[in-house]
């Protein structure tokens, strides 16, 4: 059956919803709502799978996260136990991060580049689409991506995009989604790529328990309310609400192949 909502970037693995999870997921069967659970490193990555493994509305993503643990590295062996479970549809979040970068930042940025460079990789060796990270590293992680994308099937979404119509194009010309988050309904700054980007390139996601949207800012985000950035999405593009609403869903189901297992 195909969802009527899809958020396609969240952590409900994570601590925040330990009190209400199950509550939460139950009020997601009944709306007919899907999310793809987001690790960040090795074992919240084991967490997102064995979540969604739990739930049936909930799929996982798996990955290295450029800077949350800066200090750890891409266990391969490892991720290879949790890149064949069913449920496991998208590699990251991963990318490059260079907001917080101060002074010579030479190894740190190869440190960075590495890390996504082997995940690109494992996603090539696996057939999964990326879950792309990027702050401030736009022309980089492009510069990467393009490279890759020149050499085979290369897929992927870009999360939390705030980027440029200039830089969206790039992302389109491989082929890249690009996602929102709950930040369009309480800002204007994205409503000119938004009405850029083809519809048939657009996701939506929640980032939750982060960036919770109008009427629930200050309040923790939970994957429902994907539904108010959905509906921004179809505001913002003055395009029939409905019609969006199924293409973000049908988008979502084709990148991740949700409705494949």
């Amino acid at each position: 059956m195909t969802p009527k909502f899809v958020d396609v970037h969240s952590h409900i693995h994570l601590k925040d919803f330990d009190g209400d999870r199950e509550k939460i997921i139950a009020r997601m069967e009944e709306k007919e709502t899907l999310t793809i659970t987001v690790g960040t490193d090795l074992e919240s990555s084991k967490e997102a799978v064995a979540t969604a493994e739990k739930f049936k509305p909930v799929f996982a993503s798996i990955g290295q996260h450029p800077i949350d643990e800066s200090a750890h590295t891409f266990d391969k062996k490892e991720f290879e136990k949790l890149v064949c479970h069913p449920k496991t549809v998208v590699i990251g979040e991963c990318g490059l991060d260079y907001f917080r970068l101060k002074g010579d930042s030479f190894e740190e940025k190869r440190r960075q580049k590495e890390l996504f460079i082997q995940q690109i990789e494992f996603s090539l060796k696996y057939a999964k689409p990326l879950m792309v990270h990027c702050r401030d590293a736009y022309t980089e992680t492009l510069e990467i991506l393009e490279s890759y994308a020149r050499e085979g099937v290369l897929r992927g979404n870009i999360h939390f995009f705030a980027g440029t119509v200039e830089i969206a194009k790039r992302f389109l010309k491989i082929n890249f989604t690009l996602s929102f988050t709950g930040v369009i309904t309480f800002t204007e700054d994205y409503n000119e790529v938004i009405r850029y980007i083809p519809i048939s390139h657009i996701l939506s996601e929640t980032d939750s328990p982060f960036v919770s949207p109008v009427p629930f800012r200050g309040k923790r985000n939970e994957p429902m309310n994907v539904l108010y950035v959905a509906q921004k999405i179809a505001e913002i593009r003055e395009e029939n609400e409905q019609k969006v609403l199924n293409a973000l869903v049908s988008n979502a189901c084709r990148e991740f192949d949700l409705l494949a297992e």
